[in-house]
């Protein structure tokens, strides 16, 4: 079979095929792009997630403390309280 000229279709068609690829390649360029730009966001998450969680915890040991702190001054209002209620007592039967 002789060697025949390309007619234009064909011509054509091989243009779109090789602009199709290039625009293809940019698309997946641009995908990497932003498949990158993903997980360097997850990894700042991730330390943000870990700076919350961090700073939650102190806040609950802070308000641990004050808690229990409060506990200790309710308890020493209570002693305060019966000790002085004892020291009327013993002033009253004198």
């Amino acid at each position: 079979m002789a060697e025949e000229p390309d007619n234009l279709v064909l011509q054509l068609l091989r243009a779109m095929r090789a602009e199709n690829s290039a625009r293809f390649d940019a698309i997946e360029a641009i995908v990497r792009e932003v498949r990158l730009t993903v997980v360097s966001h997850d990894l700042r998450f991730d330390a943000l997630d870990e700076r919350v969680e961090l700073i939650r915890e102190g806040a609950v040991t802070a308000i641990g403390y004050a808690a229990h702190a409060n506990r200790g001054h309710v308890d020493l209002r209570k002693q305060i309280a019966d000790l002085t209620r004892r020291v009327e007592r013993l002033e009253a039967g004198r």
